[in-house]
């Protein structure tokens, strides 16, 4: 009976649905009732309700790690999806000297986000980096770029496009070869100038990449700890804790993990809120259908 062809798609899915289970929805259950109580080292110590939910709202460093988190990911946002897309349209050619550029702006992509991060750490690091080696000559060897908060999250920025303009470039690079060349031969013919056929051709027939890459760039950045954890500690000071940083250091530095959770769930609540309006945004302004 259960070997009929009908059922061949539940057992397919079942697996998925059953990893999705396992994996996401199992967590987020146990994250939200860990929300509720009072919890530290693991140990269930009461019901709280939602206590831990007003402490959260009302706590001036969450409210910092907000700001901070919403400059950080703005800011590495623009300015990845920028690059990324100039380097997609300057690497769309196929040719031996442009296959060697994207192998070299893919290596910040395919070294780890720990090891990038300590990388730059000890680039920018005072005592032995190489911004001393070249501040020194300028008059200016004693600025510390990590110690200073304007200059540190500065280095936070760099690191997010550093390493991720490469994603926008492959996502971007891959919408531009969809692009049937015959259109733009056409549009050429017909005396179209470049930026004519870039705003007539190119961008609309990027719609969904150019959504996909927004969307992927903005959870990311939004919920990224490796950047603020490794290269800046979230300092000096508090100048760069963002919300996860902060929500890591509530569950595993303060032990209150029941106030982590209830970060947690609002993070995700925020993120689904937020993906839901560019969703409607995309929309509205005719880019996907």
């Amino acid at each position: 009976m259960f070997s009929s062809e009908k059922f061949t798609p539940y057992r397919l899915v079942g697996l998925a649905v059953l990893v999705e289970l396992g994996f996401v929805i199992v967590p987020l259950v146990i994250g939200f009732w860990y929300s509720v109580n009072r919890v530290q080292f693991f140990q269930i110590r009461g019901f709280t309700g939602f206590d831990n939910y007003w402490r959260v709202l009302t706590s001036p460093s969450v409210a910092n790690a907000l700001a901070v988190t919403v400059t950080f990911s703005v800011i590495s946002l623009v300015l990845t999806f920028v690059i990324g897309f100039g380097l997609a349209m300057w690497l769309e050619r196929s040719n031996r000297l442009n296959g060697v550029m994207q192998a070299v702006v893919l290596i910040p992509y395919m070294i780890a986000m720990l090891v990038g991060s300590m990388l730059l750490k000890w680039v920018f690091s005072k005592e032995s980096g190489l911004s001393d080696l070249v501040l020194a000559p300028m008059g200016m060897g004693d600025v510390s770029i990590l110690a200073d908060p304007d200059t540190a999250m500065a280095a936070l920025v760099y690191n997010a496009v550093w390493r991720d303009s490469a994603f926008a470039m492959i996502m971007l690079l891959a919408g531009l070869k969809s692009i049937p060349a015959h259109l733009q031969l056409a549009a050429r013919v017909d005396g179209a100038s470049a930026w004519y056929r870039f705003r007539r051709i190119t961008l609309p027939l990027l719609q969904v990449p150019i959504f996909i890459t927004v969307i992927r760039l903005f959870i990311h950045l939004v919920n990224t700890l490796t950047y603020p954890l490794i290269l800046t500690g979230g300092g000096p000071g508090t100048s760069t804790e963002t919300v996860v940083l902060k929500m890591y250091r509530l569950g595993f530095n303060d032990n209150v993990l029941g106030q982590a959770n209830a970060l947690a769930i609002m993070v995700f609540i925020v993120n689904i809120a937020l993906v839901a309006v560019l969703l409607r945004l995309f929309k509205k302004a005719g880019n996907i259908q």
